[in-house]
């Protein structure tokens, strides 16, 4: 299932202020559940690479 550019944009804005933000997330790899998708979350110095679901289903959100 592919996010829609709301969620994608809603997605981008969580792992920004909440995700880079917290001691609970100091790897660079890891799993969250987000609106009830299982996601699989990859810490770049520019940008997060996000599994959704599966890895068939990969995007890039910029991190800045």
């Amino acid at each position: 299932m592919q996010l829609n550019t709301q969620e994608l944009a809603a997605l981008a804005d969580y792992l920004l202020c909440e995700v880079d933000c917290s001691e609970n997330y100091e790897e660079d790899e890891f799993s969250i559940e987000w609106r009830g998708h299982r996601l699989y979350v990859e810490r770049y110095l520019s940008h997060f690479r996000v599994e959704v679901d599966h890895e068939d289903d990969v995007v890039e959100l910029p991190r800045h």
